[in-house]
């Protein structure tokens, strides 16, 4: 064989491995995004956005570590503390807060994720450190209570 024949056929080769590749990049792209969507649909069929209910979720012992941990990822992504105005509470901080208090007083939720809730909440609302610290000392404090 000639060095042009050679030359074009290793040539054509790569430009197929390119675009090989390229294809792969685009249609596993798709498939990644339609994953997260089912991920996401299925966060809204199991838990209700409803405090009350999510706060009577929290403290459902029948639920698992990780099931506990998505209810957490759906509590921070659906309820803010917001910014405080005065050293009082307000009923619906109060009520937010009680969540916290309900999360870490389950004896299924592990400390990594009571410490997750915590840490992602000051994150959040960085102005209620004192508070999320003392509503997560008060739910373990249950959690030892029912644990004796």
């Amino acid at each position: 064989m000639s060095h042009i024949t050679l030359i074009v056929l290793c040539a054509a080769g790569v430009l197929l491995l390119i675009f090989a590749l390229i294809s792969f990049l685009i249609l596993g792209g798709r498939e990644k995004t339609s994953k997260k969507i089912e991920k996401a649909v299925v966060f809204k069929k199991k838990f209700s956005t409803d405090l009350e209910a999510m706060i009577v979720k929290a403290a459902d012992t029948s639920l698992s570590d990780s099931e506990l941990k998505e209810l957490a990822t759906l509590f921070i992504a659906t309820h803010k503390l917001g910014s405080k105005t005065s050293k009082d509470l307000d009923e619906a901080t109060k009520k937010k807060l009680e969540f916290v208090s309900s999360f870490a007083s389950n004896a299924n939720a592990s400390a990594t994720n009571v410490s997750f809730l915590n840490r992602e909440l000051k994150k959040l609302s960085n102005s209620y450190k004192k508070e999320i610290d003392a509503y997560e000392q008060m739910g373990l404090a249950k959690r030892k209570i029912k644990e004796s």
